[in-house]
């Protein structure tokens, strides 16, 4: 009985780790430069932040060459779509 427990213990042990990786959710949306608010900005700028911070540690984690692949290409095109904006709202003066 004590062994079946002690391997119970240890799948537990290597199953948490796997839980842990999760990939983050992209922020929902971002304002429009064009038109947006400074607020709106900011919010989103806290939004996307918040969102490569969480990136950069799932991608330490993720073992899988692919979905590290595919989430690394998603950060880009969420930051060069901020980035975008940004330039939008600015150009707006």
């Amino acid at each position: 009985m004590k062994k079946s427990v002690s391997i119970a213990v240890l799948l537990a042990a290597f199953a948490v780790p796997a839980f842990a990786c999760d990939k983050p959710a992209a922020p929902a949306s971002l304002p429009d430069g064009k038109s947006a608010a400074m607020d709106d900005m900011m919010a989103a700028k806290k939004a996307v932040d918040s969102y490569k911070k969480d990136m950069e540690e799932y991608l330490s984690c993720e073992k899988n060459s692919g979905k590290a692949e595919s989430a690394q290409a998603e950060l880009e095109r969420i930051a060069s779509r901020f980035n975008n904006e940004v330039r939008a709202f600015k150009a707006k003066g």
